[in-house]
């Protein structure tokens, strides 16, 4: 571990300051996961009331928020604080799975069902039962998918792909999207009534440039969560810095690394 100093010059940096480097940062980088609250802003504020509210309850609800925000941070928040917290959550993004996997990556699949398929599989519903399914960027889900999920939240249970036996499930299906989904059943990309089942509950959570009373809470947190990691010393913020953290515009949000553009020693 060693520290170095470099000269940040871009529009945002006009100064000098020590950097904490570590032999392999990616490695550390992955190790830290997003799992602490921190909203100190009124408007965070605002929204941590809100899922104290409605946490108790079964409703389903869609996290609306810009990419990196922390949904999914949310949605744990929301599963912690309910009555479910004892069972499982499971979060999957609608976008990592080809049209023809997903299907059976949400509802599971029986042993011959399609080429490949060489043993039985339990889909996520059914291995989120009895707790919560998080459910990210809803919108990227193919419309003959949304069309099954509409059933499986009417009926309250699912059917294997290549069975005709329905799977009762006792699931809270928390939703997110960093797109519009309204827009999206307006162009038809979206159902529109499986967007109204989604969004009994709609949460807003704002982009980083719209809550600044976070950013240095924030940022504090992360000092000591990589404090702990590289056991360094305590450090502190100069004045120019935190004037440039405050000014920056986050357009990646939290997940953003930030300085963008360290030039040299």
């Amino acid at each position: 571990m060693s520290a170095q100093r470099w000269d940040i010059r871009d529009s945002y940096t006009e100064r000098t300051d020590h950097v904490i480097t570590h032999p392999n940062p990616s490695a550390v980088s992955l190790s830290v996961r997003a799992s602490a609250l921190v909203f100190s802003d009124p408007k965070s504020q605002n929204l941590l009331s809100l899922i104290e509210r409605i946490a108790s309850s079964n409703a389903t609800a869609l996290i609306i928020g810009e990419t990196g925000t922390g949904k999914e941070l949310i949605a744990r928040h929301i599963h912690s604080l309910s009555n479910r917290r004892n069972g499982p959550f499971q979060a999957i993004n609608c976008g990592a799975f080809s049209e023809t996997l997903v299907e059976s990556e949400l509802f599971g699949y029986e042993k011959g069902a399609f080429t490949g398929a060489n043993t039985s599989k339990v889909g996520w519903f059914e291995t989120a039962n009895g707790g919560t399914l998080f459910l990210d960027e809803i919108g990227d889900l193919p419309q003959s998918t949304q069309v099954k999920l509409l059933r499986v939240l009417q009926e309250r249970e699912v059917v294997r792909v290549g069975s005709r036996k329905p799977i009762p499930i006792d699931v809270r299906l928390i939703a997110a999207t960093n797109v519009n989904l309204e827009e999206a059943v307006k162009a038809g990309r979206f159902r529109e009534d499986l967007y109204y089942r989604i969004k009994v509950v709609p949460v807003e959570l704002l982009p980083l440039r719209e809550r600044r009373g976070d950013i240095l809470p924030l940022v504090e947190h992360f000092l000591a969560v990589y404090r702990n990691k590289l056991n360094t010393s305590d450090h502190k913020l100069a004045p120019e810095t935190t004037s440039l953290l405050m000014e920056y515009p986050w357009p990646g949000n939290i997940r953003e690394n930030w300085p963008p553009k360290p030039l040299r020693y």
